[in-house]
């Protein structure tokens, strides 16, 4: 008898802010990298937050997170928006790699009790998928 095992990728959701141009270009530029390890990745910005505006996607972003298996936070200012959606992924067991930049400031305990790990580089995210 011959078993075949499947490996299924998983799937891979960058939350963030990414309201000016600069948090803009962050968080596709994780993204990018992340898919160069050949993995699929999307954001919010895949799923038309600028052109149809955050109101209306407020379920389609909680049923990204629900249907992801990482969740992958940038952390670097406590963006609101990003904190709820680590505590609703932490209340659903998901596995969250928070991405803390800052080199200045110290994390928050809580916010990094939220994550399953804190990395502090793009390239430690690459290695933690």
């Amino acid at each position: 008898m011959i078993y075949i095992l499947e490996l299924k990728m998983p799937k891979i959701f960058i939350i963030g802010p990414f309201f000016t141009e600069a948090e803009g270009e962050f968080i596709l530029k994780v993204k990018e990298r992340i898919e160069k390890k050949e993995k699929e990745a999307k954001t919010p910005l895949d799923i038309g937050y600028v052109k149809d505006g955050s109101e209306g996607l407020f379920k389609e972003d909680l049923r990204y997170i629900e249907q992801s298996d990482i969740i992958v936070a940038i952390l670097d200012g406590l963006d609101p928006g990003t904190m709820c959606e680590i505590g609703y992924a932490k209340a659903l067991r998901k596995r969250v790699i928070g991405l803390w930049t800052d080199k200045e400031r110290r994390i928050d305990p809580f916010v990094e009790w939220l994550c399953t790990e804190v990395v502090k580089d793009i390239s430690e995210v690459e290695g933690h998928i």
